[in-house]
């Protein structure tokens, strides 16, 4: 039975409890020795660590992915709390529990329903089509799932892609409702589609990381050609609708410097450029208002992402 969640630990704590390995960089010391640095998850948060003696040897006990048990005590190293690590071992599967490190909302099943009713309310038949032919894929459907939305800033947890597209639906109706010129179905159907390449950009596993496909093509590379091949599939698709899906999918980063290998030239198109960094903003200031308000903190610290720390109030 886990005791000890990251959210809870203080300088002074001694840490036994078992975690997901998340990270592991062996180091060089001044002296020429080897260090191990590391990096433990569970449901609540992370936590660095680092282990002085035997590194080498400890770094060959486990790797990235692992669920580790972890001994030491916690201090303070440049702001942050830190393990310094006693002891680090493997466990099997019978020693732990999924529910104790994955990070998963309750209400994913609600969300689900929701989110499926808005896609149902789509009357374009060609958008449906499309919708259709993913959402009753049962191979990709279990992924769209529990994939998350980003790796560490936003919706970063099993089921974020799902929660992400879901709010960003609820936005999209209300926009609609002030621009009636807007194609809504088309946007409904972007929304759902424009993270779709992040299934497999990334493995959303207990340990998140970039797959070789992802580092090398990028998401909205993946999802253009996932969208692509199911329009080859559909009789008689429109060619201009094709192309504007495309075009929301391939532009919806809204910037060359951000990724985007081409920028919103449709009114749809800048729009889930702004609903997208709106939703995804909010939801990682809201994050990180609620980790630091847990710890009795006013202010976060520095975050290199966006260059500035983030009032608690």
């Amino acid at each position: 039975m886990k005791n000890q969640y990251i959210n809870m630990l203080q300088e002074g704590d001694r840490l036994n409890d078992y975690f997901v390995a998340i990270r592991k960089d062996l180091r060089s010391k001044q002296d020429g020795g080897k260090f191990l640095g590391m990096v433990f998850k569970d449901k609540t948060g992370e936590i660095g660590g680092v282990l002085w003696n035997n590194a080498t040897d400890v770094a060959k006990l486990f790797k990235v992915g692992d669920v580790v048990h972890v001994r030491g005590p916690i201090a303070t190293y440049q702001n942050r709390l830190q393990v310094r690590v006693e002891q680090v071992l493997p466990l099997l599967k019978s020693d732990y529990n999924l529910d104790d490190l994955i990070n998963k909302p309750a209400d994913s099943s609600n969300i689900q329903e929701q989110f499926n009713t808005i896609l149902e309310s789509v009357s374009n038949k060609y958008c449906r089509a499309l919708l259709d032919s993913f959402w009753a894929d049962e191979e990709f459907k279990p992924e769209f799932l529990k994939a998350m939305a980003g790796k560490k800033w936003h919706h970063e947890f099993s089921g974020g892609l799902l929660y992400h597209c879901y709010e960003m639906a609820k936005i999209v109706e209300t926009v609609c409702e002030l621009y009636p010129e807007l194609n809504r179905d088309l946007l409904i159907t972007v929304v759902f589609l424009h993270d779709i390449g992040k299934i497999y950009e990334m493995r959303h596993e207990l340990a998140v990381d970039y797959t070789n496909e992802g580092k090398l093509l990028g998401h909205l590379h993946i999802g253009s050609n996932m969208v692509q091949r199911k329009i080859d599939e559909i009789p008689n698709f429109p060619e201009q609708l094709r192309l504007e899906i495309l075009h929301c999918i391939l532009s919806h980063h809204g910037e060359l410097v951000n990724g985007s290998p081409v920028l919103p030239k449709t009114i749809e198109a800048i729009v889930l450029h702004h609903v997208d960094n709106l939703d995804a903003q909010t939801a990682a200031f809201s994050r990180i208002i609620r980790e630091n308000r847990e710890k009795g903190q006013e202010w976060s610290e520095y975050l290199p992402l966006i260059d500035r720390v983030i009032w608690a109030k």
